[in-house]
């Protein structure tokens, strides 16, 4: 039985410590991603609320003035309410456009 050269253990130990530093820094860096990303759920709650009360409130405003004097109903009012309940979803995907660029821009930086 021959016992490896103490070089050997030397460059083990050197790869063994390169490879926890750079599991320890993966770890960090996907801690800071949960933080960032759990920190944006109650923004995007408030704002989903204030948005529900808008359009209702929007809603119940223009129920009124559905039909003009010669019966004919007036739309004026109704592209502003289609567009505000357009709103959530366009800011969705600007949100996801906005997310994938930043995941692209840190998986960059990582290399």
């Amino acid at each position: 039985m021959s016992f490896p050269q103490p070089q050997n253990f030397t460059a083990r130990a050197t790869v063994v410590n390169r490879t926890h530093r750079v599991v320890r820094e993966q770890a960090e860096n996907m801690r800071e991603q949960r933080k960032r990303s759990r920190s944006l759920w109650v923004p995007l709650g408030i704002c989903s609320l204030l948005l529900m009360a808008l359009c209702y409130s929007v809603w119940f405003m223009l129920d009124g003035y559905d039909v003009t004097p010669s019966g004919i109903p007036d739309a004026s009012d109704q592209i502003m309410l289609l567009l505000i309940w357009a709103l959530p979803a366009i800011a969705g995907v600007l949100g996801l456009v906005w997310y994938q660029r930043e995941r692209e821009r840190a998986n960059e930086g990582a290399r």
